[in-house]
């Protein structure tokens, strides 16, 4: 399903209310009306992103255990409060759609059915975003508790592999899972990442083309553990390896890109979690052969 811009769907409900029977019209211009309050909210948001925060700029983040200074703890609490605000124009929109959808307001077109389907999934998109937004956050913020443990590395990779089974199988790639004889160890937040390796691997699904290969693998570099994404995907160039990570940036000039919606956030929120478990992302390719998605964590001594 394409992603929509905000000017595309206010055109688009403009055209469904002038299909649409006069209840149904009212209740889409409410939504309408919505839209383009959030739009001027989000362009807020990202005039904070850029101007305000030096985190979400592309700055160097501050050490693990440092405190933001009191104008970055302003920036970051004025930052979530507009991202919380953003919450409930989106559940008013998604709301809307979902009620005419289902023919509460009368009969609806299968175009009129497709397009609000569309923005029923950018609503969704939208709260995601909202969500990593304030993870970054509470991250900076110190409000993020990450429970240090040791654990067993295959269990991470089976369960990664389990969470990416459907949109794997959907867009036909091969998958190999690749474990050592002997399974190394690893030191860290078994949660948090776990919720990197498996971001790794959706974004390896959806940025190779269909029926590609994709590997899973861990191995022990002695002193950590060396947990691997490959894919057969479009790869990377000089361009892309100077911006991976940073936030908001995509490689947008690949098609393929484009058909998935996407903010480079966790990519950058990846960096963050890693760093405060003595880890580090690393990332290779080559365009059109494809790229390699790696991390560390510590092993136990």
């Amino acid at each position: 399903m394409p992603g929509l811009n905000t000017a595309q769907a206010l055109a688009l409900l403009s055209k469904l209310r002038q299909a649409a029977p006069p209840a149904t019209a009212d209740r889409l211009g409410d939504v309408a009306a919505l839209l383009e309050s959030l739009a001027q909210e989000n362009a807020y948001l990202n005039a904070l992103v850029s101007e305000n925060t030096g985190l979400l700029a592309g700055a160097p983040a501050a050490a693990p255990d440092a405190l933001p200074a009191a104008g970055g703890t302003m920036a970051l609490d004025l930052l979530a409060g507009v991202t919380e605000a953003l919450r409930l124009p989106l559940a008013n929109i998604r709301e809307r759609a979902e009620m005419v959808q289902a023919g509460l307001l009368g009969q609806i077109t299968d175009e009129q059915d497709y397009w609000l389907t569309t923005i029923y999934s950018s609503t969704e998109r939208a709260f995601r975003l909202l969500d990593t937004v304030q993870q970054i956050i509470a991250l900076e913020q110190g409000r993020v508790k990450l429970n240090h443990a040791n654990f067993v590395t295959s269990e991470l990779l089976e369960e990664a592999r389990g969470r990416a089974a459907d949109l794997i199988a959907a867009r036909r790639h091969r998958l190999t899972v690749i474990v050592p004889q002997t399974v190394p160890l690893a030191t860290g937040d078994y949660h948090q990442t776990q919720v990197v390796l498996s971001d790794l691997l959706d974004n390896a699904a959806r940025y190779t083309p269909e029926g590609g290969a994709i590997r899973l693998s861990v191995e022990s570099l002695g002193s950590h553990a060396l947990f691997s994404v490959a894919d057969s995907g479009l790869g990377l160039s000089a361009e892309d390896l100077a911006n991976v990570g940073r936030p908001f940036w995509r490689a947008d000039r690949h098609p393929l890109v484009r058909q998935h919606a996407g903010t480079g956030l966790r990519l950058f929120l990846a960096k963050q979690v890693l760093a405060r478990q003595a880890g580090e992302l690393i990332f290779y390719g080559e365009p059109g052969v494809g790229s390699t998605f790696s991390f560390t964590l510590p092993s136990p001594g």
